[in-house]
């Protein structure tokens, strides 16, 4: 939530007061807005943090068979030897999610814009932002009180550097979202003119 906060300090996009204004009537959270929010940029992060939960698993030697045959025995809290394995996983998870916010911050600096024209250091705040939210998760991660708190586990080497591919995952989807949609309106843009 604190790097969010630093997007409330981005500066107003170019030509923004040439844009013709927004109706009274078109709401603030709109239909695409919610659709790239829940549908796309959601949907890319949840389907990350499942596929980083699997692998933690698959690391320790528990394909998708043996994981639903343990499944009853964890949630039960009964697997004490497998318990430690699922910190790991649901570890992971929130961890992948965090990362991907990451790549989701500079996503959303502009709805229009790329982020390597806007520029990854003209809004200070969002690193400021990131610095304090990872600092949060570290100690979430590694503090003993807080590892009893949320049910958390100290992840691995590769793990931490396989958390490096989810920032730019989310951004770069989100910036060829970017280029088709704005074909798409140079499409329309065009056959507004010509008809």
């Amino acid at each position: 939530m604190v790097p969010a906060l630093a997007l409330g300090a981005e500066r107003p996009e170019r030509g923004s007061m040439t844009q013709p204004p927004r109706k009274k009537s078109q709401q603030l959270l709109d239909l695409p807005l919610m659709l790239r929010a829940y549908c796309f940029l959601g949907l890319l992060e949840g389907l990350a943090g499942m596929t980083g939960f699997f692998l933690v698993w698959l690391s320790k030697g528990y394909g998708l068979m043996e994981l639903q045959a343990i499944a009853p025995s964890i949630l039960s809290h009964s697997a004490t030897a497998t318990m430690t394995i699922y910190h790991q996983a649901t570890t992971m998870t929130l961890a992948v999610i965090v990362a991907c916010q990451d790549g989701n911050f500079f996503a959303c600096r502009s709805e229009r814009f790329s982020i390597f024209r806007l520029g990854f250091f003209t809004n200070r705040f969002i690193w400021l932002g990131i610095a304090v939210e990872w600092v949060l998760i570290l100690s979430i991660i590694y503090s003993p009180i807080l590892q009893k708190i949320f049910s958390t586990a100290p992840l691995q080497l590769i793990q931490w550097l396989a958390l490096l591919i989810c920032p730019p995952f989310i951004l770069l989807a989100d910036e060829l979202r970017k280029i088709v949609v704005m074909n798409q309106k140079m499409v329309v843009f065009k056959n507004q003119i010509y008809h």
